[in-house]
């Protein structure tokens, strides 16, 4: 992740972390300002303002953070070149992907985030080219991706399983693993989770086990 990306969470945990030690109103100061901090005032009021409008940066931060994240583990996007910007809940998508599908995936990801409200993708598509795919449906082509998204996350998930050694690739919702894990075990397991998923239709264990 970009040192942009890294210092907007960094700033949502402060500021997360501010609220919970910050007072709302002003304390008092002696007895000679007993009489001032009994009655509202301009500043106080102010105060209470500037509480409020922390607390709504450091939530809106913590969704962008993890609606980064959810890009990040998703193998058909490319989370720095996306960029999310939340104001009250609502997030603005801008930047570029690679074809229509991965412009709506990026959608349908931030619709699924919970917290958020609403979503304006303005997500550019940079190249199309295989916006036909072999003539597949769009909506197919969509639904393999959030299938690839979903036994990807749950690979990554399991202690027993190399996540991140693990490929996963779908095609008409038959999800095909390749790549290079430690113990015929994990492959067995590995074949299992992805065939667990809802919506997969069948899986190709391709995974080899390191001699």
């Amino acid at each position: 992740m970009d040192t942009r990306k890294t210092t907007r969470l960094l700033c949502a945990s402060v500021a997360m972390g501010s609220l919970l030690s910050m007072p709302l109103h002003a304390s008092q100061h002696g007895d000679d300002h007993a009489s001032k901090a009994a009655t509202p005032t301009d500043k106080q009021d102010t105060a209470v303002m500037s509480g409020a409008d922390i607390e709504q940066q450091a939530k809106d931060a913590w969704l962008e953070g993890k609606l980064e994240t959810v890009y990040l583990f998703n193998r058909h996007l490319n989370n720095f070149t996306i960029d999310p910007e939340v104001a009250h809940g609502a997030v603005v998508l801008t930047g570029t992907v690679d074809s229509t599908v991965s412009k709506e995936l990026a959608g349908e990801l931030a619709q699924g985030v919970e917290g958020i409200t609403d979503v304006t993708n303005r997500l550019t598509v940079a190249d199309d080219t295989r916006g036909n795919d072999n003539g597949r449906d769009f909506s197919e082509r969509v639904e393999d991706a959030t299938l690839t998204a979903e036994v990807k996350t749950l690979l990554l998930a399991n202690s027993e399983t190399s996540g991140l050694q693990i490929n996963v690739d779908t095609t008409g919702s038959e999800v095909t693993l390749s790549g290079r894990i430690d113990s015929s075990a994990e492959k067995d397991l590995a074949g299992e989770i992805a065939s667990q998923v809802d919506g997969v239709k069948g899986v190709n264990n391709e995974l080899q086990v390191n001699s």
